[in-house]
């Protein structure tokens, strides 16, 4: 194998033409004599001074690259939709305070290039081609951390001797900007060479940095910061979403620039966009790897203290922080994790009803130091606390065991073709790694020699030689690495681990060669968030992520480490797509993670998904000919009739009834486990097309395609309230069911459910992430003590039954049921407090009694029933001639079947006085362990003989038996129900849409 290797770069890959042609485009026709250019102090600029570019010129070159791209990219199969500014964008204000009070403008023009998609080189090569074709040699590269300065001077050095082929040799100097050596600034401004400075934000955005000071070491009048304004440099901006507060800005407008550009994969402020290589354009063109999910999960476990609050964001809203926590809650007497909000004042017991939190009342929220401070001087720290709990410790052992097996099998497959594989962990605790007691270091050690045995590449090498941590700061004002604080070592260990932390930084940061080299031992890198920005290696095929708390950094950026194709020890791109697939274990479900990770690319622009807005339509008009007819009104004096109920509970009965419940087969108190599910990333694009409506139908033509070569087209006619989700079982339609066909012989519509419009010809496009889960496992966990609380008490509060009660329940569940208490405190609680809630409400149900009061129900009709009713994101259905309103809301099919098959054909036929669905608002009462119920359909008819008029109260289930409807509660309430109506005479029914005299008893 060759101990060193160079990588191989191709010259041709036409996204990165394209993205170099777009900046290309916007200086079309510009000109310059460059030969004599010179100023005071022997500076040599970019463009002669006070020069301007004529906006008029600027912009039409803009709107052309604009226009080329789109249509460039629609006709190769890409997705087009750079938006078109009516004007251009540029940034306009003042200097940085107390260094220069000068107002600066100048445009901004963006390229969003995908992770791993070659974004450092073509900002390179376009630098190359500036100069080239316009003379300009000035430039700044500003960058946010030291991980991508250290990629992006590793690139330069990497890509030196391409351009040199590419451009004959060309004069161009890259200067390391370092404060201890501050002259170089001058060198830069004065050299006659293409130059290139490489700088950090914190170097000049403070007007305390060296940049801003005199220095012995730079003679002369000018501050070595006026000769870089003096130059009028081009800004490239890598990763621009990082400079986007009023201090950056102004430390940008500082340098005097001519004008800049934004390079990212996830820019925010996108201004001037000429140019965007999405992340669906990168994966379906073989751009970057394939991303496969691993996803580890715990199931049924509740028990750390640790883990029952936690911060995971501190927002601003309207000028106050609130704060996002992560809390153990407990409703219904059964705790769960749940997302809570809070700001100053709130006290948590409230929301969480856990009794941990009684004493907990907000008193400040510190967005700068990342914390909560309550009233009892308690300290919540937003990612601070180094312990793992005992359920993590299980997660994390199952994610380095399966992180070090698919390494071995992907090194053992790929190892023939040359290519050195690597795996990448991301940890939020340093000391989780480096600490006195580094729990993941020491487990992926243990883990490693347990399994190395079977693996012919790994056997002989010990654990501790195959893996290095990077955790250094920024790169500060100085422009030098600050190395970790080695506070309380000796002068021996601090000379060894600062030796160790300068190997693992050179060999991570700086040489990238040799780390893919086979001769090279480490293959297992872990970081903290350091390098979850900007650098990356085209061999990382593992990504691992182990946190304690959630990670406040966004999946794109960690899963953008190792995007890129992957190269053999020849430095050569290999375009295998067997090859080239990511896998990324996470602590969290497979189909939790692929779900954000596709909400991060629809959020960034990708393609846009479905508006979540309701659709175009009028509002539903009310028929005051029934709402005020007297018939009308007698049927809802009668509805308004009040009952009141008495439970009784037989105890011995209920007793026996729940400890049958708890004893059954089919309930089971459960153990820790951890769950691993595995599946593939895929995303998949949909375009919809409308192609013509008639008698109530529309023919539609759906596309759908996926990076994997998937290409289904389907055209075919669909009715009015066809669901494409429903019926095809496919998640990323759900939501398009059709409520409303417009039939026009010019301009035909249809509208969907979630908003989506259709219009003639027009395709409507969205992407998402079909269901590929390929397998899962669930693994035993190992058994931790963990304490049992009162859970007698907790039952009683969540139950209302005595203590006394509750005891006997327990004292007959089986002794080996009981057991499960002490493996699982919190999840053998949540089981005997569901069953015993369950148990109770059927024994409810079934012995409550209603009587009929002498009180009346005050309602406002008018505001029950309003002239004008919207219905936001719900089906419609036209009423018929004694329908209160003149569209009608349905919730399922079988509600718009009972109305549309049953009700308004008997309307029809003349048998209808009125008919209405009732509002949410209206509510019989039953037992809060049941909750309130509302009834659908009030109806008026009349009887066999034609004459008499009967009042009925219909309840749509799909199915008639009300054992089997979907929820238990659905059944107790309707037996409530029952009584209530017999109790106030009227007749109440459960129906479906399948029986024809609806309007008969049973």
């Amino acid at each position: 194998m060759r101990e060193s290797l160079k990588f191989k770069f191709d010259a041709d890959q036409q996204h990165q033409i394209e993205a170099i042609d777009s900046v290309l485009g916007l200086f079309k026709g510009f000109s310059q004599d460059i030969a004599g250019f010179q100023l005071e102090n022997d500076v040599i600029p970019n463009i002669q001074d006070f020069y301007d570019f004529d906006e008029e010129w600027l912009y039409s070159n803009y709107h052309e690259v604009v226009t080329t791209n789109n249509k460039q990219k629609e006709s190769i199969g890409f997705q087009a939709g750079l938006p078109m500014n009516p004007s251009l964008d540029y940034d306009n204000g003042f200097m940085l305070a107390g260094v220069d009070d000068r107002s600066v403008r100048y445009p901004i023009f963006t390229v969003e290039m995908e992770t791993g998609t070659g974004k450092t080189y073509t900002y390179f090569r376009t630098i190359h081609e500036l100069n080239q074709q316009y003379g300009f040699r000035k430039f700044i590269i500003v960058v946010p951390s030291i991980a991508i300065y250290e990629g992006t001077l590793k690139a330069f050095k990497q890509t030196k001797e391409h351009f040199k082929t590419l451009y004959g040799n060309p004069n161009v100097h890259l200067t390391e900007y370092d404060g201890r050596q501050i002259s170089r600034v001058r060198s830069f401004a004065t050299s006659s060479f293409t130059e290139i400075m490489l700088l950090t934000i914190d170097s000049f955005n403070k007007n305390s940095n060296i940049i801003f000071k005199p220095s012995e070491k730079l003679q002369g009048e000018w501050l070595p910061f006026q000769y870089i304004q003096a130059t009028r440099p081009i800004l490239i901006l890598d990763e621009s979403q990082n400079y986007r507060s009023d201090l950056s800005r102004e430390a940008l407008r500082t340098l005097n620039p001519l004008f800049a550009l934004n390079y990212s994969a996830t820019p925010i402020d996108k201004y001037n966009l000429i140019y965007r290589l999405s992340p669906v354009d990168a994966f379906r063109h073989g751009l970057v790897k394939k991303i496969r999910v691993l996803g580890v999960t715990q199931q049924h476990n509740l028990n750390d203290d640790e883990s029952s609050l936690l911060i995971e964001s501190i927002e601003n809203e309207k000028g106050l922080p609130t704060a996002n926590l992560q809390a153990h809650v407990i409703v219904n007497g059964i705790k769960s994790s749940a997302a809570i909000k809070i700001k100053k004042g709130d006290a948590l017991f409230p929301k969480t009803h856990n009794p941990e939190f009684s004493e907990l009342i907000v008193e400040e929220i510190n967005a700068i130091n990342n914390q909560v401070i309550f009233t009892n001087q308690f300290v919540l720290h937003g990612n601070s606390s180094d312990t793992i709990t005992l359920s993590k410790k299980e997660i994390f052992r199952v994610q380095i065991e399966e992180t070090i097996k698919y390494h071995f099998e992907m090194q053992k497959a790929l190892k023939a073709k040359g290519i050195k594989v690597l795996s990448l962990f991301f940890i939020d605790k340093v000391a989780n790694y480096k600490g006195d007691d580094p729990f993941i270091k020491k487990t992926f050690e243990a883990t490693f020699n347990k399994l190395k045995a079977t693996n012919e590449h790994f056997k002989d090498l010990d654990a501790a030689y195959v893996h290095k941590g990077y955790f250094a700061q920024k790169k500060g004002d100085s422009g030098f690495l600050d190395i970790l604080d080695l506070t309380g070592a000796s002068s021996a260990e601090k000379k060894k681990l600062q030796e160790a932390e300068q190997e693992a930084f050179h060999l991570i940061m700086q040489d990238k060669e040799k780390l893919l080299s086979f001769s090279e031992k480490t293959a297992f890198i872990f970081a903290h968030s350091a390098l979850r920005e900007g650098w990356d290696n085209p061999n990382v095929f593992c990504i691992c992520t182990l946190n304690t708390t959630k990670s406040e950094h966004r999946k794109r950026q960690e899963i953008g480490r190792g995007l890129r194709l992957a190269r053999n020890t020849n430095g050569e791109q290999i375009k295998d797509d067997s090859v080239n697939v990511l896998t990324v274990i996470a602590n969290e479900s497979y189909e939790s993670y692929v779900t954000s990770l596709q909400s991060e690319y629809l959020e960034s622009g990708d393609v846009p998904p479905p508006s979540p807005t309701s659709a175009k339509r009028d509002k539903a008009k009310r028929n005051d000919q029934i709402y005020k007819s007297a018939e009308f009104r007698s049927f809802w004096n009668n509805l308004a009739r009040q009952t009141e109920y008495t439970i009784n509970i037989d105890t011995p009965q209920l007793i026996d009834q729940c400890a049958a419940r708890l004893n059954s087969a089919n309930v089971v108190f459960p153990s820790p486990q951890i769950v691993i599910s595995r599946g593939e990333f895929v995303i998949c694009d949909y375009s919809l097309t409308l192609l013509e409506t008639k008698l109530g139908y529309a023919k539609l033509k759906l596309n759908i395609t996926d990076i994997k070569g998937r290409n289904d087209l389907i055209e075919q006619w669909y009715a009015f309230g066809y669901d494409l989700g429903r019926k095809s079982k496919d998640k990323n339609l759900l939501g398009y069911k059709i409520v409303q066909i417009v039939e026009h012989p010019n301009d035909p519509m249809v509208y969907f459910g979630n908003g989506a419009i259709l219009y003639k010809g027009q395709p409507y496009l969205f992407s998402g992430n079909p269901d590929v889960l390929q397998h899962q496992r669930s693994l035993q966990q190992a058994q931790e003590a963990y304490p049992v609380f009162n859970l007698i008490e907790r039952a009683s509060k969540s139950t209302g039954l005595t203590r006394p009660t509750l005891i006997s329940i327990f004292k007959a569940i089986r002794p080996s049921k009981q057991e499960k208490i002490f493996e699982n405190p919190e999840g053998f609680s949540s089981v005997f407090i569901k069953e015993i809630r369950e148990q109770l409400a059927n024994h409810i149900s079934e012995k409550i009694e209603y009587t009929l009061t002498n009180r009346i129900e005050q309602f406002d009709l008018n505001a029950l029933f309003p002239s004008e009713k919207d219905f936001p994101q719900r089906e419609l259905i036209p009423g018929s001639s004694n329908s209160l309103y003149d569209q009608i809301q349905t919730d399922s099919d079988v509600e718009r079947n009972f109305i549309q098959q049953r009700v308004q054909v008997d309307d029809n036929d003349g048998n209808i006085v009125c008919y209405f669905k009732f509002p949410a608002t209206f509510k019989i009462r039953i037992p809060k362990l049941i909750g309130n119920y509302n009834p659908d359909w009030g109806i008026i008819r009349y009887g066999n003989d034609g004459k008499t008029q009967v009042q009925l109260v219909r309840e749509t289930k799909g199915s008639m038996n009300a054992n089997l409807l979907q929820f238990p509660n659905e059944k107790r309430k309707i037996d409530c129900a029952t009584k209530h109506f017999k109790a106030i005479e009227i007749k109440y029914r459960q129906v479906n849409d399948k029986i024809p005299n609806y309007w008969l008893d049973e």
